[in-house]
């Protein structure tokens, strides 16, 4: 993964959960920050999303917690303005700044001597009659049983050929990113989010590959479901997609379409004493408890 330097910006859009009154304040108060250095924006992520914004800006500041930050990773749509994540939420994987600190902390990242990282995503077709809608995920695909309480079956394909069908309530195809999300709910393993990997994750699963599949970055997916009419299909948790008469779905690792993140230099070193601190764990402990 390259490194590059993060220019300091001229123009900065401000997009907080627009569900929490916090944030809201919060993010006023930043705008209220930095107006005098830079042009500000100051905007829900709902509201952007809903109104489907073009949001020209060199910097995008996300107050919130983890879901805000993926939503306005889907702001930027491919434009790779970078995030920088203000967290208000519980664990805030995606976020480098704490809301404790954060006027403090912003100026060490405008100041010029921040870096860009850049975490992969996942490409996603689905294929239903003669209609494909695409779309692209930083932290996961959900694809699971409807309203109906029942089993589905999901045959599933790697490489154009057959892996394996999963019985069970559905499964979960994440990035690295998102490897500490959904997927490590479900006893997934934790990726190194630099990696181009994705990970197939069963949810309740009947058969024995429990602990999921770890693929490398070239891979190609091809899921069946048995019921193609009774699914829910999320892309990033927030985003549910309707489609009748599901035929298949394709996805793998998009190698173009990258999200910035604005880290300091030594985000890489602490990362792992970062995620440590934020799962709670100490030497000893399990991730089971």
């Amino acid at each position: 993964m390259s490194l590059e330097n993060f220019s300091k910006p001229k123009s900065i859009a401000i997009l907080f959960n627009s569900e929490l009154r916090e944030a809201s304040v919060l993010a006023d108060d930043i705008k209220s920050h930095l107006s005098e250095e830079f042009t500000v924006y100051l905007d829900g992520t709902r509201s952007v999303l809903e109104k489907g914004l073009n949001i020209q800006a060199d910097l995008i500041i996300s107050v919130g917690g983890d879901g805000t930050i993926l939503r306005c990773a889907h702001v930027a749509n491919r434009s790779q303005i970078p995030l920088l994540g203000v967290n208000m939420g519980n664990l805030g994987f995606l976020c480098e700044v704490e809301a404790t600190d954060v006027k403090n902390r912003l100026n060490q990242y405008l100041s010029g001597s921040a870096i860009i990282e850049q975490r992969s995503t996942l490409n996603i077709k689905l294929q239903s009659n003669s209609i494909q809608q695409e779309f692209f995920a930083l932290n996961d695909f959900v694809l699971a049983r409807g309203a109906k309480i029942r089993v589905i079956d999901v045959e599933t394909s790697i490489n154009g050929k057959h892996f394996a069908t999963y019985r069970g309530d559905g499964l979960v195809v994440s990035t690295a990113t998102g490897s500490t999300a959904y997927s490590l709910s479900l006893g997934g393993a934790i990726l190194s989010p630099w990696s181009d990997n994705m990970m197939i994750k069963p949810i309740a699963s009947h058969t024995s590959l429990l602990g999921g599949m770890v693929l490398e970055k070239d891979s190609f997916i091809r899921l069946k479901a048995d019921s193609p009419e009774d699914l829910s299909i999320t892309v990033d948790g927030f985003m549910d997609v309707q489609l009748r008469e599901l035929d298949h779905i394709d996805i793998s690792v998009n190698g173009e379409n990258r999200v910035n993140f604005v880290r300091l230099p030594d985000f890489r070193e602490e990362y792992w004493s970062l995620l440590t601190r934020k799962l709670e764990l100490r030497k000893g402990d399990s991730l089971g408890k």
